[in-house]
């Protein structure tokens, strides 16, 4: 009979024990999940704008997903009867969009071509709670989890602000529901050959130390 009980006994303690861990295994996961924060990876951008007065395009030396460099003629001009200029890349980047064909007549302020910037960012939001966290031009490393070889590069908080007003979640707490506030920051990260616009970027806020 003291056999059973005891069998008894240290299933029960067994079951507590175990029950124990689970829980907080779980509540460990949860904060682990809660302090991953996701954006897309994206690529600034800029429009490129006919710079002079009138001219027609004589010539077009760009294609859409052509690489760059400062410098690099763009386009020919043709001003008047006799004179040709050229329209140089103001930097390096990627041509995402041509706006205008051979022959077109142009007026100054006319967009030309939109050009991605060699320069990376991500969005997240962050909750009150966790903001403090952080502060502009603090470094921080940016996790890319869903490529063939996860990788870390460097990012530096460029921006806090206030979210939209969209962006406030509510949440039950014990005594009715609350409003959080969620604050929108975007993280500048180096651009490699490695990592792409509209990937995944992380930041794990329990890791950031600084």
């Amino acid at each position: 009979m003291k056999l059973k009980m005891s069998i008894y006994f240290g299933l029960a303690i067994a079951l507590i024990v175990g029950g124990w861990l689970l829980e907080m295994i779980g509540k460990d996961a949860v904060t682990q999940a809660e302090s991953r924060k996701q954006g897309i990876l994206e690529a600034e951008q800029m429009t490129m704008v006919y710079p002079k007065a009138t001219g027609s395009i004589k010539e077009i030396r760009a294609a859409v997903g052509q690489a760059i460099k400062k410098g690099d003629i763009l386009f020919k001009i043709q001003s008047d009867e006799t004179t040709v200029g050229s329209i140089f890349a103001p930097q390096d980047g990627l041509i995402s969009e041509i706006m205008v064909k051979p022959g077109d007549l142009m007026k100054q302020g006319a967009p030309m071509v939109i050009l991605q910037k060699n320069n990376y960012f991500t969005d997240l939001y962050i909750q009150e709670s966790e903001i403090r966290k952080l502060k502009v031009n603090q470094n921080i490393g940016v996790d890319f989890p869903y490529i063939d070889h996860p990788k870390q590069v460097r990012g530096v908080v460029t921006t806090i602000s206030a979210a939209l007003p969209f962006a406030t979640m509510r949440m039950t707490r014990e005594k009715g529901q609350a409003d959080v506030s969620m604050f929108l920051v975007r993280v500048a990260v180096d651009a490699s050959a490695d990592v792409l616009p509209g990937m995944t970027a992380e930041v794990k806020l329990n890791e950031i130390t600084n």
